[in-house]
């Protein structure tokens, strides 16, 4: 049986996120009454599940039941519980959590989306985890690239062309698609400055001054459409700048101007270099102490054009020859609308499914022979999630209006808010709370203890 299951790859109040669609036939049919002696895992947070019933999960190494059904959290057998981490709640938790409960967390979205998650007090209550991150247990770092044709297929605008469309069409040197204005990034106020040295054509709700063609208004219809890929490929440059600055957190604003052949301006991951096609195809914003030397550097490649040519040789001539890239893609374990692999939903409930099995047969083992010595659970680390804290975009000089504006935006305190609040959970955990509706009491605890 299969199901068609979407999900958001960034913030859902992002409109200009991407959403892959994931072919999914990994559940056998209901079962009505499960017998078998295999592990259950619970998806805790459902939106993820396609399952109604409860149904068994066919892994290569592995077979699990897994449900939504939560009745089955007593069950001797439940022994996992997956949660997505835009959606989870510290209100709503699997307690009191047994010795044998290990909790599995996927989290490829916007570290913004739940900054409990930021911080390793919480992290390290997860067994499991699968993440933008590297070093997370089942990697979904590369989650917006589909293939590696992805990148190099589609042909840039030839760079004559562009510049003849730059003086017919009245084009800038940069496009800016967004609208999702505000965020922890203090990507606005960035480009508000920037603007003040070089043209940008800002498309969409933020720093708007050039409206879209009309048949691209509308960005849920028209963000994943080749007539907008058309449309941003006229552009030499394309800025992308993601809501939140983490390693390894890259959305599709940075690989949808690769697939194009714009060259991206880019602000977010530090690592981003890592995941390019070659060295030369992005150009970083942290390179630049100031907006006003980036645009300098912009308008010296814009009147240059075999410098210019160099940043998008991947398309051109070369391919891809960054070979940590090549090793990854050759390796992942998982695909996007990939026949011949899982998709990472898939993949990371079967890597979860593999490691609980194999636990399980052990403990069995055990308490036929004692000498068997026992696997002690797995714990992630903070290296599996962490981010920074939010800070702003630009040094300014004038202290007193940067604090009263960057404050006013609350993300500083809502970071360190996730930061109590992930304290509070460890707290629960570790008194073995059987309430998770008791959450307020443990966070006005911890809130006490700040103030005293």
């Amino acid at each position: 049986m299969k199901f068609a299951q979407s999900i958001p790859q960034t913030d859902p109040s992002d409109k200009s996120s991407s959403w892959v669609s994931i072919e999914d036939d990994r559940y056998s049919k209901n079962i009505d009454n499960p017998i078998k002696d295999i592990p259950i895992i619970l998806w805790w947070t459902g939106r993820l599940s396609m399952v109604t019933g409860i149904s068994e999960v066919t892994c290569p190494n592995a077979i699990c039941y897994s449900t939504k059904n939560r009745s089955y959290i007593d069950d001797p057998r439940t022994r996992g519980f997956y949660f997505y981490g835009s959606d989870l709640k510290p209100e709503d938790l699997p307690l009191p959590r047994q010795p044998h409960h290990e909790w599995a967390l996927l989290h490829e979205e916007s570290p913004f989306n739940n900054y409990m998650l930021n911080h390793g007090v919480m992290i390290s209550l997860f067994n499991h985890t699968a993440t933008f991150r590297r070093e997370s247990d089942y990697p979904l770092t590369t989650q917006n690239i589909p293939t590696l044709d992805y990148l190099t297929k589609q042909k840039p605008v030839p760079v004559a062309k562009k510049n003849l469309l730059r003086k017919e069409q009245g084009l800038a040197t940069i496009v800016y698609v967004q609208s999702n204005c505000k965020p922890p990034s203090d990507r606005d106020d960035y480009i508000r400055e920037l603007m003040k040295y070089i043209d940008i054509d800002c498309y969409g709700k933020c720093l708007n001054n050039k409206k879209m063609p009309e048949e691209l208004n509308d960005p849920v219809e028209s963000l994943g459409t080749e007539k907008f890929y058309n449309f941003l490929g006229r552009y030499k440059f394309h800025l992308a700048f993601e809501n939140s600055i983490c390693n390894d957190y890259m959305t599709e604003k940075l690989f949808r101007p690769l697939h194009v052949g714009s060259v991206p301006i880019y602000k977010g991951s530090p690592l981003a270099r890592n995941w390019m096609p070659d060295k030369r195809s992005i150009i970083m914003i942290d390179d630049f102490e100031t907006p006003q030397k980036l645009a300098k550097f912009i308008k010296y490649l814009d009147s240059n054009d075999t410098e210019y040519e160099n940043y998008l040789q991947f398309k051109t001539s070369t391919g891809v020859t960054n070979k940590f890239l090549l090793d990854h893609m050759l390796n992942r374990p998982w695909g996007v609308n990939d026949f011949e692999k899982l998709d990472m939903i898939t993949g990371f409930e079967c890597h979860v499914c593999h490691k609980l099995t194999e636990r399980y047969t052990v403990e069995k083992q055990h308490k036929v022979d004692s000498s068997v010595p026992l696997l002690p659970p797995k714990t992630a680390d903070i290296s599996h999630l962490h981010c920074p804290q939010p800070r702003p975009a630009i040094a300014h000089t004038k202290l007193f209006n940067l604090f009263y504006r960057w404050h006013g935006e609350h993300w500083i305190q809502e970071y360190w808010d996730g930061f109590d609040k992930a304290r509070a959970v460890k707290a629960m955990l570790e008194r073995g709370e059987k309430r998770s509706d008791m959450f307020e009491a443990y966070l006005e605890e911890i809130y006490m203890k700040n103030n005293y």
